[in-house]
């Protein structure tokens, strides 16, 4: 079956249209995080993830009985971090840190950066430190 030229311009064209709405639909939003709620973990850097639309860095942290518990840690787009003072080098595998995070409503050993602390005390903030909390818990941009 072959198309007019007319219905592949408009099938071109409704692609087109819908296809940013698909775009904004796939994006979560920040509601899986309790911004009300704070959570500190202390651990090493496993990996550091620079990528669109989100980097994470992974944390081994320390557990009483000599485990390690692995978090993964929203920090925001590499774009966003780079205006906020980090770079793609500033955390390296080993470094070890104190993180501030407002946690995942779920449960899950996941969160979102509000300050990354070096052993030497220098800190880095994650796009969570600009955001304030309603009475629920959800975000709220300063």
């Amino acid at each position: 079956m072959r198309l007019s030229c007319g219905v592949a311009h408009a099938v071109a064209a409704c692609a087109l249209i819908l296809a940013p709405v698909s775009s904004v639909q796939a994006h979560h939003s920040t509601a899986e995080f309790n911004y009300a709620a704070t959570v500190i973990i202390k651990g090493r850097i496993k990996e550091l993830q620079w990528t669109n639309p989100h980097s994470y860095v992974q944390v081994l942290v320390p557990q009483k009985d000599g485990s390690l518990q692995q978090w993964s840690v929203e920090i925001g787009a590499p774009a966003i971090n780079v205006n906020m003072g980090w770079r793609k080098t500033s955390v390296k595998p080993g470094d070890e840190v104190t993180l501030n995070i407002a946690p995942a409503r779920d449960g899950r050993r996941f969160g979102t950066l509000r300050t990354l602390t070096f052993a030497d005390g220098r800190v880095l903030n994650g796009v969570a430190a600009r955001v304030k909390s309603d009475k629920e818990g959800f975000g709220i941009v300063k």
